[in-house]
């Protein structure tokens, strides 16, 4: 038996986020993931993903995303990587839709710098993006892109040097509280430590069933040759996402060396991540192919690249960060909903204070499991 003070199970952005914070903080730590760093079975993958500030979705995130770009920073400086890029951020949608009214929603609330585009006004600050006259824009400047890949091994090569230890190909297959800690069982050894941190991501409900009501949703991002326009660079576009009609939302992120990515978001087949299908179909590309066409006119309409990863997502859409509702000594970090690794250098920091059992620098309590305890008990 191996026994630490901590067990982190996943090696995604969450698990590596949380397996630093605990190991620089001098917490003998193991972290177990049952498939090789950066792997793509999970939802870590992708090359880039979007950080924001002005946030749509709900305004109590904005404490957590100002600490946020300040972790980033201090990780990217730690580190000696290029782990995020600002190009400023464009949200476009119907005034009266959820992606704009909820961004000017916020950016009032919260003093936050924006500015509100005519289509014209947008269309000639950035010439790669084409708008219909129904649609308003809103621009920030605090938003832009994080790097995925050099993101966790920024995490892991940080914590590997603080005395953390990697457990690759490690699949956790059971776990069970002790008189002594928790016991983790994963590939044939057993793992004893005082807490467990699940960023199990889409397989949470196989080790942790019952603690929250989940949904693994498959999406499918794709990238498009940019033919090295410079209209399509970061200086030039911004990330962006537009609501064209109610509830439905794409994204997209300027060319950085592999094409411009694309995707739309939640509307996705609802899939088991043991036999999810991985095998990208014209019925995957085409919506976001019609859509690039729409709004990206210059851009090369075949794609070049794409892949499949997957939500994990909660009855609200919001995170689940929390002590298990029946065991104390796990702490249960995941169901993040499509729109959690812009979060990880904060959250690592917030779930590293819970297993010190210290108050949260940022609060979280809002985002506990408990939430739903009453409505799916």
């Amino acid at each position: 038996m191996r026994r630490y003070d901590a067990v982190v199970i996943g090696c995604g952005v969450m698990g590596s986020a949380v397996s630093y914070n605990l190991a620089s903080r001098g917490i003998k730590t193991v972290t177990l993931d049952r498939y090789p760093l950066n792997h793509e079975m999970g939802s870590s993958h992708g090359k880039t993903r979007i950080i924001r500030l002005a946030y749509y979705e709900d305004e109590r995130y904005v404490p957590l995303l100002r600490r946020a770009f300040d972790a980033w920073a201090e990780v990217q400086e730690k580190s000696g990587r290029r782990l995020m890029e600002m190009t400023g951020g464009l949200m476009a949608g119907r005034e009266e839709g959820e992606l704009v009214s909820g961004v000017l929603k916020t950016a009032r609330a919260h003093g936050l710098e924006h500015e509100v585009l005519s289509t014209k006004e947008a269309e000639s600050r950035f010439p790669a993006i084409k708008l219909s006259e129904e649609l308003k824009a809103v621009y920030e400047e605090s938003a832009g892109i994080l790097y995925t890949e050099e993101c966790l091994e920024a995490f892991t090569g940080l914590a590997a040097d603080a005395g953390c230890d990697f457990e690759h190909l490690a699949e956790v297959t059971g776990w069970k509280p002790t008189p002594e800690g928790v016991e983790v069982e994963a590939s044939g050894e057993t793992f004893l430590a005082q807490r467990v941190v699940s960023c199990a991501g889409p397989w949470t409900s196989e080790l942790f069933p019952g603690a929250v009501p989940l949904k693994v949703e498959r999406q499918v991002p794709i990238w498009f040759s940019s033919k090295k326009q410079g209209i399509f660079s970061p200086e030039s576009m911004p990330v962006f996402i537009m609501e064209e009609e109610a509830g439905k939302f794409f994204y997209g992120l300027p060319e950085v060396g592999h094409g411009v990515k694309a995707a739309r978001t939640h509307a996705g087949a609802i899939v088991n991540p043991d036999s999810v299908s991985r095998t990208v179909t014209k019925d995957d590309i085409a919506p976001v192919e019609a859509f690039v066409g729409r709004r990206l006119p210059k851009l090369g309409r075949k794609p070049i690249d794409s892949t499949v990863c997957l939500y994990t997502n909660t009855p609200d859409l919001n995170f689940a960060i929390g002590p298990h509702p029946e065991e104390g000594k796990v702490v249960v970090v995941s169901a993040c909903s499509g729109h959690g690794f812009k979060f990880a250098s904060v959250l690592g920091e917030v779930v590293a204070d819970m297993v010190e059992g210290k108050k949260t620098q940022v609060d979280v309590s809002w985002l506990s499991l408990s939430r739903f305890r009453a409505v799916h008990a």
